[in-house]
């Protein structure tokens, strides 16, 4: 129905292998990891070396998001470790088509994020580029933030300019996800689903559970 991906970045770093193994037997479907650079971002997150000890530590897909100026510095790293998805900013400086065609290259799958404020026809040009497209649905560079207002609607847009354009690119949503904003987010056509404390901040099992069932049952309802 949705491919769910837990975002790390809500996990307890004390206890990381704990958690991460807890949400891999629940039903998380990846994971994703956000590397900031401080610079495109105001925070600093993770780099090469959390990849490395994900890719130890689950045999799920790594979902890797650069929040980052650079990306083409990243990328022989990541496909080293053999990350299944690597997203970069339309923001980015310079654009991004260099690092989309060596992701490309590299054997990984691409996607394209937009931020808030960027209008969704901006992906036009890539959509032959990309296996999916993130859609920001709060500001990037921090977790824990509030479904950001008309994200559904953005979303719809998003999944209707794929279909007209016969794109078989997934849209995936970052961001402020519960299990009462998932299901929003669902209708309007989104498919792979990022939540970071929806996952982690309590008991993971159950948290995964509700994402799942309540939110099965409000879309089937």
């Amino acid at each position: 129905m949705f491919e769910l991906c837990a975002s790390i970045l809500a996990a307890d770093f004390a206890n990381l292998a704990r958690d991460v193994q807890i949400a891999d037997s629940a039903g998380a479907d990846a994971f994703h990891i956000d590397i900031m650079d401080g610079h495109f971002v105001p925070a600093i997150s993770f780099g090469i070396d959390m990849v490395r000890t994900m890719s130890r530590l689950t045999s799920k897909p790594l979902d890797v998001h650069l929040m980052v100026e650079s990306p083409l510095l990243f990328l022989p790293g990541l496909a080293g470790l053999g990350v299944t998805r690597v997203s970069v900013h339309y923001e980015i400086p310079g654009g991004p088509d260099d690092a989309l065609q060596a992701i490309c290259s590299a054997g990984m799958q691409a996607g394209l994020v937009l931020n808030p404020e960027t209008p969704v026809k901006a992906a036009l040009p890539y959509l032959k580029d990309i296996s999916q497209l993130l859609l920001m649905t709060v500001q990037p560079g921090r977790g824990g933030q509030i479904y950001l207002p008309g994200s559904d609607e953005k979303i719809a847009t998003a999944c209707s300019m794929l279909q007209a354009q016969r794109s078989n690119a997934v849209i995936q949503v970052d961001g402020g996800i519960t299990s009462s904003t998932l299901p929003g987010a669902y209708s309007a056509g989104a498919r792979s689903i990022v939540a970071g404390s929806a996952v982690f901040h309590g008991k993971i099992k159950e948290n995964i559970s509700k994402l799942r069932n309540n939110s099965v049952y409000t879309l089937c309802h």
